[in-house]
């Protein structure tokens, strides 16, 4: 069947860790995806006589015509085309190396440094997550750090798939970044890529209570068995609620959206879903949840992303759980993937998607229950350094985002 995935836009998560790359959009389909129609297709006649009579004027024209890298102008003519649709940072283009890395992302296994980033509101090209024991974490990278410019070469302008694709690089090579970051001046960073694997679940006991905190890097493929295990493993700890931590996550494939969300939602549907001729498909719960009757408290920030938001959206909808902490991204697409004749790709929205409760997430993004923004120099409490911390550490934390969601558990208001 079709590989499904849902991936957020203009975040693209791109883990520099090989490529999870997840431009914070819909959901990803396989390769072999059809085409979807409803009704007469649209002559591209008109449209691509224009396209044709562009191309051969700058080839007739141009000044430095040995310069004219034909597939260059053809991957600009692709990507003109996806960004002019309008379904801003989903519906996009991949180079077969772009397609090659989102792919590996998606399987857990990466070569790269070990951060996920995103582009602030200033255009910065701004660290959100740096992942235990990688080369970046070793390195000393932190939350909120700036990258400024790759090898020497300003990242001023470019979109975050550009900066991250200089990042990237093979197995055993450097690479040098120029980090910026608040109160110092601008430093570079050698650092050695390398493969490793990130793990999909971790999860920790909130000390001197019987809450586990479990955090979801992102919906690759196993993400379901993996949060399964965590919740197992969290029962024999005794817990009794849990902080389901899904912020920054770009999202993946639907599949694992849908078993994720069918852990805590016991029954009914966990999205609603209408293809362009306005079809309803709402995809249903699975039966046999382990955490369908206990309290869950989801944390969610700007950066929560796609499948993300259809967990989150089915958690809130049922009733079954509240969101602590600010507005998510608001992915409402579907993405189909279509493979070129030359292994690029174009990730094309083929169907829209609503919350379990009918809730337009598009462009929208999803309110949380309790509103809690995070200080910009706040360190995020994840479960490796929850394991380490007495109660009194965690109450002077700087994530006062995790700590609403304890008091809430614990029965606070």
């Amino acid at each position: 069947g079709a590989l499904v995935l849902v991936l957020a836009p203009v975040l693209a998560v791109v883990m520099f860790a090989g490529g999870v790359f997840s431009e914070r959009s819909g959901i990803l389909g396989s390769p072999t995806t059809p085409a979807v129609s409803a009704g007469p297709a649209a002559s591209p006649a008109v449209g691509m006589k224009l396209v044709d009579e562009a191309w051969r004027t700058i080839q007739d024209n141009y000044v430095d015509p040995k310069s004219l890298d034909d597939q260059e102008l053809s991957y600009g003519a692709i990507r003109g085309l996806t960004e002019a649709v309008g379904d801003e940072g989903h519906t996009s283009f991949m180079t077969a190396e772009e397609a090659k890395a989102a792919d590996q992302s998606l399987s857990g296994s990466f070569v790269g440094i070990g951060v996920q980033v995103s582009e602030d509101d200033a255009g910065n090209i701004t660290i959100g997550t740096v992942f235990p024991s990688t080369p970046a974490d070793e390195a000393g990278l932190t939350r909120g750090d700036h990258i400024k410019a790759v090898n020497g070469k300003s990242t001023a302008g470019e979109t975050v798939d550009e900066t991250v694709s200089r990042v990237r690089g093979p197995e055993g090579e450097q690479v040098v970044v120029t980090i910026g970051r608040d109160g110092t001046a601008d430093f570079d960073v050698t650092i050695t890529r390398r493969k490793f694997d990130l793990p999909l679940i971790s999860w920790a006991m909130v000390p001197d209570t019987t809450i586990a905190m479990i955090r979801l890097e992102q919906f690759a493929t196993g993400a379901t068995d993996a949060l399964k295990e965590a919740i197992g493993e969290a029962r024999e700890k005794g817990a009794t609620g849990i902080v389901f931590d899904l912020r920054s996550n770009p999202g993946g494939y639907v599949n694992e959206a849908v078993g994720v969300a069918s852990q805590f939602v016991g029954d009914g549907i966990v999205y609603q879903a209408f293809d362009r001729s306005g079809k309803q498909k709402d995809a249903k719960v699975k039966e046999g949840g382990l955490w369908t009757d206990l309290p869950v408290v989801v944390l969610a920030n700007g950066d929560t992303a796609s499948s993300a938001e259809i967990v989150s959206g089915a958690i809130k909808d049922s009733g079954r759980g509240k969101i602590v902490g600010e507005k998510t991204f608001g992915t409402g697409t579907v993405l189909g993937r279509f493979d070129l004749s030359d292994g690029s790709s174009m990730r094309i929205g083929t169907e829209r998607w609503l919350t379990r409760g009918g809730q337009e997430i598009w462009r929208e993004g999803l309110e949380p229950d309790i509103k809690v923004e995070l200080a910009e120099d706040a360190q995020p409490i994840l479960p490796e350094t929850l394991r380490d911390m007495t109660a009194a550490e965690l109450a002077a934390s700087t994530d006062a985002q995790f700590r609403a969601a304890v008091e809430l558990l614990s029965g606070g208001s």
